[in-house]
C-alpha cells in the first residue's frame, strides 16, 4: 500500500492524477435498498486502458468474483456505467489513463473506490482474480495498513493506491520496497521541477517513509506470499 498526504502534492502538483471529477452511479446500478439508504456497500469501479482490459473488467463484474476482506457488501460497476451526477473531489480515471504511458502490465487495469478500508487488503484478498500490474485506488481509506500493525486513516486529498507484482527470484523480493520508495520520491520531485517548485524536495526515511521539510507525508508497505513457486508481491 502506498499513501501520500500533502495538500500541495495532491491538489496542485498532481493535476494529471487527481482532479475535481464528478462521480455518481447510474440509477440502473442502484438497488432499492441502496436508494433508500439502508445499505451502503463499497463501490468498486473497474476500468482498463485497452479494449482487452475493459473486457476483463466486464468478465469480473459478470462472475461476481471480487470480494471485500471480511463480510462487507460490494457493488462492482464499470467505468462506462458511471455518470456525472455529483460534484466531488475524486480520482480521475480519464486523466490517469490519458497520462499513462506503459505499453503492457503495470497500471493498465484499475480498480477505483471512493471509499475503502484498505487498498492493500482488497488487492490481497483478490490477487488471483486480478491481472498482474493491477492497481487499486481509493479517495478515502479508513484502515490503511502500516508497519507494526499500525492503522492509518486517510481523508480526501491523499493519493492512496496498491498494485500487484509477481517474481520467481526470491532474492529480489526484499528490494521491492526500496525500489518503490525511490520511484515515488523521484516521481514527486520530477513533477515539482516541472512546475517550478524544485526547492521542495521529498526525501526518504528508510526503509519506507516519505518526508517533506521534516514532516511525514507518505509511506510504502510491501508484502509478499509464496505460491506455486512464485512470489506474489503487493505494494
Amino acid at each position: 500500500m502506498i499513501f501520500v498526504r500533502s495538500p500541495l502534492l495532491s491538489i496542485r502538483y498532481l493535476p494529471k492524477l487527481r482532479s475535481y471529477s464528478p462521480f455518481a452511479l447510474p440509477a440502473s446500478a442502484l438497488t432499492p435498498e441502496m436508494e433508500m439508504g439502508s445499505l451502503a456497500p463499497s463501490i468498486m469501479v473497474l476500468c482498463g486502458k485497452s479494449d482487452a482490459e475493459n473486457e476483463l473488467a466486464k468478465s469480473l463484474k459478470k462472475k461476481k468474483s471480487l470480494k471485500l476482506p471480511g463480510d462487507g457488501d460490494l457493488k462492482v460497476v464499470l467505468h462506462s456505467e458511471v455518470d456525472n451526477g455529483s460534484q466531488n473531489e475524486a480520482f480521475c480515471l480519464d486523466h490517469y489513463f490519458n497520462s499513462l504511458s506503459t505499453a503492457t502490465g503495470l497500471g493498465r487495469f484499475v480498480i477505483y473506490s471512493p471509499r475503502l478500508s484498505s487498498t492493500h487488503d482488497f488487492i490481497s484478498s483478490n490477487f488471483c482474480e486480478l491481472p498482474l500490474g493491477a492497481v487499486c485506488v481509493a479517495d478515502v481509506q479508513s484502515k490503511g495498513r502500516g508497519r507494526s500493525m499500525n492503522v492509518w486513516e486517510s481523508p480526501k486529498g491523499s493519493l492512496l493506491f496498491s498494485f500487484t507484482l509477481q517474481m520467481v527470484d526470491g532474492r529480489m523480493v526484499p528490494h521491492v520496497q526500496y525500489v518503490v520508495s525511490l520511484a515515488m520520491a523521484d516521481a514527486i520531485n520530477d513533477l515539482w521541477k516541472q512546475y517550478g517548485t524544485s526547492h521542495l524536495v521529498v526525501r526518504i526515511k528508510w526503509p519506507n517513509d516519505l518526508y517533506l521539510d521534516g514532516l511525514k507525508i507518505g509511506g510504502i508497505l510491501c508484502t509478499s506470499t509464496y505460491k506455486s513457486q512464485k512470489f506474489n508481491e503487493l505494494a
